[in-house]
């Protein structure tokens, strides 16, 4: 039996670079990932902020955009509530999805409260709500 090989690439015309993968906690057929242009002093005003959730069965179109207010480091999916991600800005916030409620964030940190460098990871607690997490920062801080 040969190996599958899927190749998920940017749908935008500018590529940029897969910053984080999550997989889909429910099995192996959903990836979240989190694209950004790291050369961020030289981005544009209309550089796309966009990341992607995609089937593994249809790498030619991703299933869901994210739709973030600054361009998503990581991403991670809730195991407890696989509809839930979380993401790590470059302004510092976090932002959370619901994917039955589209591609805009249900939630942000307030600014004054987030991190003040990128967030380039963000992970899960397993608490009794599965709703806790920790955020880590060029800052310093984890939160």
């Amino acid at each position: 039996m040969k190996p599958f090989v899927f190749v998920f690439r940017d749908p935008n015309e500018v590529k940029r670079t897969a910053t984080h993968l999550s997989w889909f906690p429910d099995g192996g057929r959903k990836l979240a990932v989190a694209y950004s242009n790291l050369r961020f002093q030289g981005t544009s005003p209309f550089t796309c902020l966009d990341s992607y959730i995609w089937d593994v069965e249809n790498p030619n179109r991703p299933e869901l955009t994210l739709k973030p207010s600054s361009p998503l480091l990581c991403v991670e999916y809730n195991p407890k509530d696989s509809h839930v991600l979380i993401g790590g800005c470059y302004n510092g916030q976090v932002a959370f999805w619901d994917t039955r409620k589209g591609s805009h964030a249900v939630d942000t940190s307030l600014i004054e409260h987030s991190h003040r460098d990128p967030v380039y990871k963000t992970v899960w607690l397993q608490s009794k709500t599965g709703t806790e997490f920790f955020s880590a920062s060029t800052d310093g801080q984890v939160r």
